[in-house]
């Protein structure tokens, strides 16, 4: 019993991680994400020390990755010689990896708590932010996992994806307050339940913020309801079925473009205005600036086939001398647009490759790094956004923001696009292959939602086997295809105007500078209170000193220790 007490906050966040990774596809159970943050701020709040906190941050968020990340071992028996073995050692690797951006955060949170004696909803709201601001290969977040509950994240557009974890935060650290006051451990140790103000303020609280976010939310949804925009446009999202080695054979190249075409050839029959085709979907290299179509046995134009066709493909770069007699010949992950006359648009390369998959971390930066893992070139990152223009008679050309892949996961990148670009409509293109069958497609569907929430613009997504969709500028789903064979989503998005949010505007500087005004002003009023109670005090609290709002809600709070000596 001794060894169980001494170990229970690091079994309540293993239990916390669980549980927030629950809210995670196929079991959507999305109240869980409050729960699971709640007993991470309950663990972080009960450390008696800052590497304690750290530690309970790894335990957390290592669970949550075993849980919400369980689709990797699958891939990796599918894909590699590996073994079971060693995939699910892969995938306890990876979550462990991934949870140092939690721990990071815990740490923060117990540090703002103790040495500012913060209410520790800021402390905890802060270390949140913290998390969601650090890199990551699956960035995922609280309040993308509950996208498809669309009236409950529409601050997104003022605050971000970001800042509405940071929302949740707040929730989850209430719910821990209110749930730490009411098992108050008596002096005897026995637990005691008990139902007062210490309990019902802070659950009131939790359950207030809630009740808000979700009136503003469908609030804010009707009134975007039946917003025409400035027209709209027929698109055909294609999903050419193709699995992952199979497109790297060269034999299949022609079968593979030749049942593109086809596709492409019955949704214009349909009287569709665009067809876009997911990334790489076009089984050849073109040179990187190619200004015309390719012709012969690898057209895409002709024989019933006409265009306008936004596309993926890989573009070759000219060769580069790397010194000492060497060279190297880069490539990009691309979209273009071709145009009925056969012309090609200036691609958008793929800004941020993905880790492991496409480059390794820093490689972009350090390029003696990415050639210690490709040896004669390999993918590189483009250097900035450039939209796809595609031109309409009688009215303003259709210009095109392009998510490549996962980047429609990451808010940084959405809001670069988005303020450079001033697109009226953003198109994704995947290819979630590799994860067929498994949840990540589901889980990639839901994280990008939030991009056409935090700009308030349609989004449609071409992808191969996985979720294509039409989100639109409210976040909801107004159709989608996760068909295992050969499929065609048609959708009619809404053009919008171009118009920046006031997130596209801002960004996270806002919340951030709030939240550190907050956290500076604590501080500054602990060492008045340090100094009133003793003038020999240091200017820094008592790291162990505790808030005001711990001893009012039964935590407990040391006093500041008197220093020993003259």
């Amino acid at each position: 019993m001794q060894r169980l007490r001494r170990h229970q906050g690091l079994l309540l966040a293993v239990i916390g991680g669980v549980l927030f990774a629950l809210t995670s596809p196929p079991t959507d159970l999305y109240p869980a994400v409050f729960l699971g943050l709640a007993l991470l701020a309950a663990t972080i709040a009960d450390a008696p020390s800052g590497p304690r906190a750290f530690g309970r941050g790894i335990a957390w968020a290592t669970a949550a990755g075993i849980v919400g990340l369980r689709f990797v071992p699958a891939v990796i028996q599918r894909f590699t010689p590996l073994g079971s073995a060693a995939s699910y050692l892969a995938l306890v690797l990876l979550a462990a990896g991934q949870s140092l951006i939690w721990a990071i955060g815990a740490a923060v949170a117990h540090a703002i708590h103790r040495r500012t004696r913060a209410p520790f909803e800021l402390a905890f709201a802060a270390g949140v932010l913290v998390t969601v601001l650090l890199p990551s290969v699956f960035a995922w977040t609280p309040a993308g996992l509950v996208s498809p509950w669309p009236a409950l994240v529409q601050l997104a557009d003022i605050i971000g994806e970001r800042g509405v974890s940071v929302i949740f935060a707040v929730v989850a650290a209430l719910l821990a307050r209110a749930g730490r006051a009411a098992l108050h451990r008596a002096p005897d140790e026995r637990l005691r339940l008990r139902l007062d103000r210490t309990v019902l303020a802070p659950l009131a609280s939790a359950l207030g913020i809630v009740a808000a976010l979700l009136v503003h939310g469908a609030l804010r949804i009707r009134s975007l309801t039946g917003d025409a925009g400035t027209g709209s446009l027929r698109v055909a999202l294609i999903n050419q079925a193709v699995g992952p080695l199979d497109r790297w054979d060269a034999k299949n190249h022609p079968i593979i473009l030749r049942k593109l075409r086809e596709m492409t050839r019955d949704a214009e029959a349909q009287g569709v205005d665009l067809t876009v085709w997911p990334e790489a979907a076009y089984p050849y290299v073109l040179e990187h600036g190619a200004a015309k179509a390719p012709r012969g046995p690898r057209a895409i134009l002709g024989d019933g086939v006409r265009g306008p066709l936004l596309f993926g493909l890989i573009t070759l770069d000219k060769p580069r001398s790397i010194g000492f007699g060497g060279f190297e010949r880069n490539s990009f992950n691309s979209a273009t647009l071709l145009l009925p006359d056969g012309s090609l648009s200036p691609s958008y390369d793929k800004l941020e490759l993905l880790w492991f998959g496409e480059t390794v971390p820093l490689g972009g930066y350090l390029p003696w790094l990415r050639r210690m893992f490709q040896k004669s070139g390999g993918l590189v990152p483009g250097d900035a956004p450039r939209s796809l223009d595609l031109p309409r008679e009688g009215a303003p050309p259709v210009r095109m923001g392009v998510l490549n892949c996962y980047e429609d996961t990451l808010p940084g990148v959405g809001r670069l696009i988005t303020r450079e670009l001033r697109p009226n409509l953003l198109v994704n293109v995947t290819n979630d292959a590799w994860f067929v069958g498994t949840a990540e497609p589901e889980l990639h569907a839901r994280l990008g939602a939030m991009r056409a929430i935090e700009h308030r613009l349609d989004l449609v997504r071409s992808v191969n086997l996985g979720v294509a969709s039409w989100i639109d500028a409210r976040g909801v789903v107004r159709a989608r295809d996760d068909s295992q064979a050969p499929s065609t989503l048609i959708a009619t998005p809404t053009l919008r105007d171009g118009s920046l949010t006031v997130y596209g505007r801002l960004g996270d500087g806002p919340l951030s500078a709030l939240l550190v005004a907050g956290v500076v002003f604590f501080a500054r009023r602990a060492r008045r209170a340090a100094a009133a109670t003793d003038p020999e005090v240091g200017s820094e609290p008592d790291a162990a000193a505790g808030s005001p709002g711990d001893v009012e809600a039964g935590e407990g709070s040391t006093p500041p220790r008197r220093p020993s000596g003259p």
